[in-house]
């Protein structure tokens, strides 16, 4: 198995982080199958500073290579924003790495060169400076596989997908529609079942307004649109229900009985997996013909170089996106896949 490592904004916090997780030994499961995609230059710098500081054991960055301690990691060099590494700091030429970086994966995925990539964390303002048109990742790599992607955060205890994704909470609202609803829980039954290798997978799905619309006293969304979605869900034969309140589902550990949570706008879903996960929290992208994965956090510029920031949401991403493209070959093989994490 393949997995690339994008490098995400060159500026932040990701290849200081991938490269103390590689220093500590804590890849070491995932030795022969990464692959890292960044500027040499970046790398070096990155490493001759964490170096400086007693972060990093021996280090060497080699034309096609980084060895770093005991591992060894094939580099896929890119030039784009090569320029001198400006720590924490969003600029235009963090930004083109980054964005360079993004469009090896799609088309090295594409091409079925990899089975699975982790990006490490972008700077959506550095990549508006570099022309990056997406709202976000999520939508690149859909828009690379031509299809609709699904975002599911996903932590040991819960898995959370999202009806709408990077959307101004202005606009959420009209984005919810009963095909939206219901494609949106189809794809995230589909992936339980292909992904987590969940052969019979339970969701629950959350109401847009506050106490779930209280039978259209607090808006009508959920009688209009949201119920009568997860009707015609139940007659395709997917087990789910609600529409429950969020405060109410979160706050009595409801999500517990289900396999998965549909939260109908960000926040109302990531806000409760993050404090959840407790730093291992991670950002999938389902419906595409490839795995996708992310820590969940930022790019966090203000601890670049403090030795303060924590790899364990990167190193749960790693594991995840073997996990997942693990399952996914033995499910369409029709080979029991391994247990859910």
């Amino acid at each position: 198995m393949r997995i690339l490592i994008t490098c995400g904004d060159t500026n932040g916090i990701g290849l200081e982080l991938f490269l103390r997780a590689a220093g500590a030994g804590r890849l070491q499961p995932w030795n022969g199958m990464l692959w890292l995609c960044a500027p040499r230059q970046a790398v070096s710098a990155y490493a001759q500073m964490l170096a400086a500081r007693g972060l990093l054991p021996s280090w060497e960055v080699g034309s096609s290579l980084v060895r770093i301690g005991g591992a060894t990691i094939p580099l896929v060099p890119i030039e784009e924003g090569d320029p001198a590494v400006e720590f924490g700091m969003p600029t235009a030429a963090s930004g083109r790495a980054a964005y360079a970086a993004l469009r090896y994966a799609g088309e090295a995925l594409v091409r079925g060169e990899y089975q699975a990539v982790v990006t490490l964390p972008v700077s959506k303002h550095a990549l508006r400076l570099a022309g990056f048109p997406y709202p976000g990742q999520t939508e690149f790599f859909g828009a690379v596989a031509r299809q609709e992607p699904l975002m599911i955060l996903a932590c040991p205890v819960l898995r959370v997908a999202l009806v709408t994704i990077h959307e101004p909470i202005a606009r959420v609202a009209a984005r919810i529609s009963h095909r939206r609803v219901v494609e949106t829980i189809e794809r995230f039954a589909t992936s339980l079942r292909q992904d987590f290798a969940v052969a019979t997978p339970r969701i629950a799905v959350l109401g847009l307004n506050p106490h779930a619309g209280e039978q259209g006293a607090i808006g009508t969304e959920e009688e209009e649109v949201i119920r009568p979605a997860i009707a015609q869900c139940r007659q395709r034969g997917i087990d789910v229900d609600g529409p429950y309140p969020a405060d109410g589902f979160f706050a009595r550990q409801q999500w517990r009985a289900f396999d998965g949570v549909l939260a109908q706008y960000h926040d109302q879903g990531l806000i409760p997996l993050k404090m959840l996960a407790q730093g291992r929290g991670v950002n999938i992208t389902a419906g595409l013909p490839f795995v996708r994965t992310s820590p969940d956090h930022g790019t966090a510029y203000d601890l670049v170089g403090t030795g303060r920031a924590d790899d364990a949401s990167l190193v749960e991403a790693i594991g995840m996106a073997q996990y997942l493209a693990y399952n996914r070959q033995h499910f369409l093989r029709h080979v029991s896949p391994l247990h859910s994490c």
